[in-house]
């Protein structure tokens, strides 16, 4: 479904209640963006451009967490090391918190984009193995057909934190 006005969430590249629309460029990761349950029920639209769309690609540079430098770099490496934190930046998860303004960095490029006459971007997903394309006209993707689909599996996979804290229980004496 396509969002409507007066209910747009808020998301990486929109404010609540401007629509835009989000897309993958498969359809696991379409699911996986959604963050279902297991046993839900996704439908996933196949979409068409109506027309060339001119998108910001920030699908780069998702191969280390920072640029590290020793001296200073030149600036095509610096113009480099900026599209690469900007790439990071559309890909990184953020709180399910509503009163944390993770998003707004996203959304004021995502608007500077949309001032220069670009219909979109598109960046990784850290959910899924393709990328995510969300475009500022939600008109500009039309739906070829949509499928309905069972979610089979949920899978996390979990890694230790440095400095991490231990809660270790006393026993109590008689």
């Amino acid at each position: 479904m396509k969002p409507q006005n007066y209910v747009a969430q808020e998301g990486r590249v929109n404010p609540r209640g401007i629509p835009c629309l989000y897309a993958a460029t498969n359809k696991e990761t379409a699911v996986a963006e959604v963050r279902p349950w297991l046993g839900a029920l996704v439908s996933v639209a196949q979409l068409t451009p109506q027309k060339s769309l001119r998108l910001v690609n920030c699908s780069e540079g998702h191969e280390s967490k920072f640029d590290l430098y020793l001296e200073e770099p030149s600036h095509e490496i610096r113009e480099q090391a900026v599209w690469r934190a900007i790439g990071r930046a559309f890909s990184e998860p953020v709180s399910p918190d509503p009163g944390v303004a993770e998003y707004a960095p996203t959304q004021v490029l995502a608007e500077h984009f949309k001032r220069h006459g670009y219909d979109g971007v598109i960046y990784r997903s850290n959910l899924g193995a393709g990328y995510n394309i969300a475009t500022f006209d939600i008109n500009a993707l039309e739906v070829i057909d949509v499928r309905l689909y069972p979610v089979k599996a949920v899978r996390y996979e979990i890694g230790e934190v440095q400095n991490s804290y231990v809660v270790k229980r006393r026993k109590l004496e008689k």
